[in-house]
């Protein structure tokens, strides 16, 4: 009695496919909702306001769209793939053109530190994702209202990329623009991913899908279009864990290899594998520098080349040499948008 009770809490796959189409229907009223959450995420980036962020978060219907694809991928459900495919392509674009057009509205044209945090993805992105997405899947099957799915939309921040698109298109920046569209890809991509598995790991007990009478073209065509977005994610997700590592080691090298230095800038170049750090301290000389240079290799670091910029403490040096070094990196640190995508800055330790 008590396993039929837990059973009815929860609906069938075909119950909730139902109930999933149904939502995917493309309304007036969704679409209002979606504009207000727009220019709510919009008004907290630019204000750097995480409250109103997350408050915009709670009522974005983004969610929506991408778990009815992962479901039709599932369930090989053409009808509803193509429904959520075509609300997910239309939300996308009204995001980006209502938030584009606020913030070429705004006054504000100074990127908020809210906005240069979603033009970066990490693996910890990912991993966001694929648990949110893991939640989203059994809180979504509940009958009853829950919390797992607001808390859901939360976690997995669809909107804030999206907004943050808005802002490198209203702004011709490329940097926010493709970063943020990357960061929201690889979160639809992941949640969709973490849907399709899951219901399909839901579905092994029940005889709810006879996915054996389908027909075998349309299973060949389902599977091949799983693989074809699972391998360039799980490749994008490599790059970023390999990154980070990469990241991780330098970091790890300056900090206990210049002990004795203020660290001024740490720059790394991507496309060159370039490590380019400037110091203030007591000079160097150039077999201590090369002797320095030798021990990246002990953190995993043989290929990256490392170059040294020193600048001689003020005892030893004229004090406009330092400060000079000093308002570059402020202007530096101001001015992200001049940054390139290749060019890691890192804080000062």
């Amino acid at each position: 009695m008590r396993v039929e009770n837990m059973k009815n809490k929860y609906f069938t796959t075909m119950e909730y496919r139902d109930k999933l189409f149904e939502e995917l229907d493309l309304q007036t009223r969704d679409m209002v909702i979606l504009m207000c959450a727009i220019f709510i995420a919009s008004v907290g980036l630019n204000m750097n306001s995480t409250a109103v962020i997350i408050g915009a978060m709670l009522i974005s219907p983004l969610m929506t769209p991408i778990v009815g694809l992962g479901l039709g991928l599932a369930i090989y459900d053409l009808a509803l793939m193509k429904k959520a495919l075509k609300l997910l392509a239309v939300e996308v674009v009204i995001s980006l053109l209502v938030s584009g057009i606020y913030f070429y509205l705004s006054p504000i044209t100074v990127a908020s530190t809210e906005l240069t945090a979603r033009i970066s993805p990490t693996v910890w992105d990912i991993i966001i994702a694929i648990a949110g997405g893991i939640a989203g899947v059994i809180g979504s099957r509940k009958k009853e209202a829950n919390n797992i799915v607001p808390g859901v939309a939360i976690a997995t921040a669809l909107m804030p990329p999206i907004c943050t698109a808005g802002f490198g298109l209203a702004h011709g920046n490329t940097q926010y623009f493709f970063g943020a569209l990357y960061l929201f890809l690889i979160n639809c991509i992941f949640i969709m991913l973490t849907t399709f598995f899951g219901s399909r790991f839901m579905m092994r007990r029940t005889k709810a899908v006879e996915l054996n009478k389908l027909n075998p073209k349309l299973r060949y065509g389902m599977t091949a279009l799983v693989l074809a977005l699972t391998i360039p994610s799980l490749l994008s997700a490599g790059n970023l864990v390999l990154d980070y590592a990469r990241k991780d080691a330098m970091n790890q090298y300056i900090s206990e290899k210049f002990t004795s230095h203020t660290i001024l800038s740490r720059t790394y170049n991507k496309t060159k594998n370039q490590l380019e750090i400037t110091i203030v301290g007591q000079e160097l000389t150039e077999q201590e520098l090369e002797k320095l240079v030798k021990e990246k290799s002990k953190y995993g670091l043989e290929k990256l080349t490392v170059k040294v910029n020193q600048v001689a403490s003020l005892s030893q040096a004229d004090a406009k040499e330092v400060y000079q070094y000093i308002d570059q990196y402020i202007e530096q640190k101001l001015s992200n948008t001049d940054t390139k995508n290749e060019e890691i800055q890192d804080e000062i330790e």
